[in-house]
This record gives C-alpha cells, structure tokens and sequence, in this order.
C-alpha cells in the first residue's frame, strides 16, 4: 500500500519528514507528492475538493494532519468511497492553553495593565476602575464541543467557572446546554471552538456582537469566518467588549495585524495557539496510528464524517 503527502506545514523540517517515513517503513510505501496512492496526507494549505479529484487517483483514505477539515469536501470524498481522518489531538492542549490564556488577559485586564507600563504609569491606582474579574465564578460560554471544546470545557470547571455549552451536535454528560443569544447576552466570556462549516460561518456578527454582555471578553482560537473580525473589533472600539483575543482570521495573514498596538484590550496572534516544540512528533504518532489501522483493517482514531 502506498502513501502520498502531498504538503508540508511550514513547522516540519525535512529531518521530521524524514522520521515519519522511516516511521511508515515496512507498513507502507512512501510516494511523491501527486504520485497514485491509496492512502494521501495532506495539511490545511492543501485543499481536496473537485480540482484535486483526477489526482486523487487510488486514493482510499485522506488524512488531514489537522483537527479542523474544512479545506476537504467531505461529500466529494464519500461520494468516491475515501474514507477521512484527522489528527484532533497533537494540537487540542496547545490550543486549550492558549484560549486560556487569551481569555485570562481579558478577564484580568492585563491589556491596560501591559499599556500602562509601556507608558511609564504605576496603574495600580487605577486597578478598581479596570473592571479586572477572576475565571473562578465567571460564567463563560463555550461554542463548540469537539475534542478541543471538551477538553476546553473541562479546564474552565477545574478554574471553577460557571460553563455553558452551545454545540448543536449535543454535549457531553454534565454540562449545561445554552442557546448563544443567552450566552451573548449573560456570560462574561465566550472562546469560540465550533468547525467551520455552512451553519457556522458568520456564526458571530455584528447584530450577534450588538446583544454582548458589556464587558464580554471573546476568544477565537477556531476558525477565522466564524467571527465578524472588524465587527468585534468594532465592539472592543465601542466599549461593548472588555476584550478580544484572535487567533484566527478570515484572511491570512491578517493584513491589519499592526492595529493591535494601539488597542489595549486587543490581542493578535499569527494562528499560533496549536503550535509547540514537538508537535510534528505529535502530529506523526496520530498520522502512524491512523496508518496502522486502515492497513490493519480496523476503524480510524478519528474519523470524519
């Protein structure tokens, strides 16, 4: 059986593409990128969808070294008989810890705290009028319930906060389901998790961002068409957000990354939040165990669809 990778994430080295062949040796065959595969490996740059069908070729898996499969088109693929995988659990603590982190400088006004210090100012006269807040107690919504979101949710209860989930798939055993309407209009926090697909782009716009609590800390570590950006950006302006941390954007790179610097409550990353010293290691060990059971003819790890 052969395997063709068809693209690179820019943090794999050609040491790492290199193990992970040597890692697929005496299980499978290892072909050019493009060359007839039944199995192909692909990343998020790398859409799979009716231009790429002819070089689909033999193809009976894709596997996306991702969590997210938006860049794939799951009807094509089964239509052909490929089954998909994913890799959801190299980069879920990573971007969990991010969120948290992300909603942690928002609800504890680190944003006006770091821009008083750029400025000189001992802020901690200031400190009652920042509106600061704790995790513990705070009610936070949590959009999206899939392997990240869970592991999300979980977190936020250990902090001791008050959690809400909104995932029309259902939830898991033991958490409060929530329409967003209610959320918007009640939590102090809201960190995005949901997939992108056609129910949730625009999921969060401008009338949504109009009902927020004031105050409302958002995070977006999910997907970038999930959130209006400059509508939240507008929100922050308008003072109906306390802040906003992006980690994704519909554009990327996002090409109004320097407006960061003179927003206090914003904070910008480069879709980093999955990212770690050893994740390609992670990412292979997913990728060889999803090998190891198509070969073996037993279900996927984490299948999609």
């Amino acid at each position: 059986m052969r395997l063709s990778r068809w693209g690179r994430s820019p943090y794999e080295t050609e040491a790492a593409l290199a193990a992970e062949r040597a890692a697929f040796a005496g299980l499978v065959e290892p072909v050019a990128a493009g060359a007839d595969a039944e199995i192909v490996v692909v990343t998020s740059k790398d859409p799979v969808g009716p231009a790429q069908r002819a070089a689909l070729g033999a193809a009976r898996l894709v596997l996306t070294t991702t969590s997210g499969f938006d860049h794939l088109d799951l009807p094509m693929l089964r239509a052909m008989g490929i089954a998909v995988g994913r890799c959801p659990i190299a980069r879920r603590d990573a971007v969990v810890e991010s969120a948290l982190a992300l909603l942690l400088d928002g609800v504890r006004a680190h944003g006006a705290l770091r821009a008083a210090a750029a400025a000189g100012s001992w802020a901690r006269a200031a400190l009652p009028g920042l509106g600061m807040g704790r995790l513990r107690g705070a009610r936070v919504g949590v959009v999206g319930l899939g392997v990240i979101g869970q592991r999300m949710a979980e977190v936020l209860a250990a902090l001791g906060a008050e959690v809400l989930g909104v995932d029309p798939l259902g939830l898991p055993a033991g958490l409060r389901a929530a329409e967003l309407g209610e959320v918007m209009e009640t939590a102090d926090a809201l960190t995005l998790h949901c997939r992108l697909e056609a129910g949730s782009a625009g999921l969060i716009d401008a009338a949504l961002l109009a009902r927020a609590k004031p105050g409302l800390v958002l995070v977006n570590t999910a997907r970038g068409d999930v959130l209006d950006v400059p509508a939240a950006i507008a929100a922050l302006d308008a003072g109906r957000l306390g802040a906003l941390g992006l980690d994704v954007f519909p554009t990327e790179p996002w090409p109004d990354m320097a407006a960061a610097a003179s927003r206090p409550g914003l904070t910008l990353l480069p879709h980093a939040a999955g990212y770690y010293e050893g994740l390609s290691a992670a990412v292979q060990a997913e990728l060889l165990a999803a090998v190891h059971a198509f070969v073996e003819g037993r279900p996927l790890p984490a299948p999609v669809g």
